[in-house]
């Protein structure tokens, strides 16, 4: 069901065709479930999920938000048909391919996913959908109820991706081109190449590396190579003496005579040699400058103490922890910082330094996420040195 699914999704070459195929399955559920009755609205839909207390307008506005876009229409879509087992219908098959090739031109309206997650949701527990009346709330463990609480979990889910999984995700299910096309699908018919003298060969006629080749005469062939001698070589004095040279052996050595004359003259005045300084070295008995106008009281800082902070980020009080968010802590106090970001439980802990007096004031900055708004928070908390821990929590929204 998984790639049947994908392989849906995947067919849909754009935004239009997405919209136009999820009226069109509203349309079929509407018809196969309550043939006779008044077809499922958005209003009507909303309204169920709002008095069965399953679904706010926060969450409701957030997935709105995000099925606005191509992906977002993606990702909804293909939940929809994996998990209600819509994607192993022949006619949602064949509706699909339909749509697929459609050329719209007009941007269609946006689908009315609310009534398309409750119709899909009830086509899946075979219930018909003139029974859900939002002037009487179902039970929350009835098959009615059981409907909307599968419809409105889809909603939450779509809301609650991360933008890694959901980008993950949209690769996955984004508009796959068709193959290579092989050779029983090639169109007869098909013109020939001609042959040479109209073809040009591929094959180079020159190659680079093509050295021509070197040609001896017969004469050069015939003549014996010169001989080699072999042995050590040795070097007389006849070799080294030139024509009317005298040898190297009685050659007087050349002599250069400098005369007072041929020095350059002194400047008329000359800078001083100076002096080795007088140094008198102090007897072992000469006592220090011991002067209180020689001292100078160096000044105390006050004792600091060491404690931890433990910094928890979750999406609301006692719930899930949320993984690789930014985490700031600095103080005015100081002039250092530190940063990193939650694990996987949303916890950030970290040992700072604090006044054994007075305490010291710290400043948290926590960055959410796009998901939920991508602002910075700040929260200031004073630690001091009477306790060892100190937790302080951020949450995004308050309710559970």
């Amino acid at each position: 069901m998984h790639e049947t699914a994908q392989k849906l999704i995947q067919a849909f070459p754009g935004k239009a065709q997405l919209a136009v195929f999820g009226g069109r399955l509203l349309e079929w559920l509407n018809r196969d479930l309550n043939p006779d009755g008044e077809p499922l609205t958005e209003s009507r839909a909303r309204a169920l999920l709002l008095a069965a207390n399953v679904l706010d307008e926060p969450t409701r506005h957030s997935f709105a938000q995000v099925v606005e876009s191509e992906q977002g229409m993606r990702l909804a879509l293909y939940g929809l048909l994996h998990e209600s087992g819509l994607a192993g219908n022949e006619e949602i098959a064949a509706l699909a391919s339909a749509m697929t090739a459609m050329t719209s031109q007009a941007e269609p309206a946006t689908p009315a996913w609310l009534a398309l997650a409750v119709a899909a949701n009830a086509w899946r527990s075979d219930f018909l959908l003139d029974r859900l009346d939002p002037a009487s709330p179902p039970d929350p463990y009835s098959p009615a109820g059981q409907v909307l609480k599968r419809a409105a979990h889809f909603v939450r889910q779509e809301v609650q991706r991360s933008a890694t999984e959901r980008e993950k995700l949209g690769r996955k299910l984004a508009h796959t081109a068709d193959g290579v096309p092989t050779l029983n699908s090639l169109p007869t018919g098909t013109p020939i190449a001609p042959i040479p003298p109209y073809y040009r060969s591929p094959v180079p006629e020159r190659y680079p590396e093509y050295n021509p080749g070197i040609e001896v005469s017969p004469d050069e062939a015939g003549q014996p190579p010169s001989p080699v001698r072999e042995g050590p070589i040795s070097i007389t004095s006849d070799d080294l003496m030139g024509t009317g040279s005298i040898p190297p052996a009685t050659q007087s050595p050349l002599r250069i005579e400098i005369t007072p004359t041929d020095l350059p003259a002194q400047p008329t005045t000359q800078r001083p040699v100076p002096q080795p300084a007088n140094v008198v070295m102090p007897n072992a008995t000469v006592a220090a400058n011991t002067s209180s106008s020689a001292r100078r009281p160096s000044r105390g800082r006050n004792a600091m103490k060491s404690t931890k902070l433990h910094i928890v980020v979750q999406d609301r009080p006692d719930g899930i922890g949320l993984y690789g968010l930014q985490v700031r802590v600095s103080s005015r106090g100081i002039r250092r910082y530190v940063a990193g970001t939650t694990n996987k439980d949303g916890e950030f802990i970290c040992e700072l330094p604090v006044q054994v007096d007075s305490g010291l004031t710290y400043d948290v900055d926590v960055t959410w996420p796009r998901d939920f708004g991508g602002e910075v928070e700040r929260k200031s908390i004073t630690l001091n040195a009477d306790r060892t821990h100190f937790t302080l929590p951020f949450y995004r929204t308050l309710k559970g």
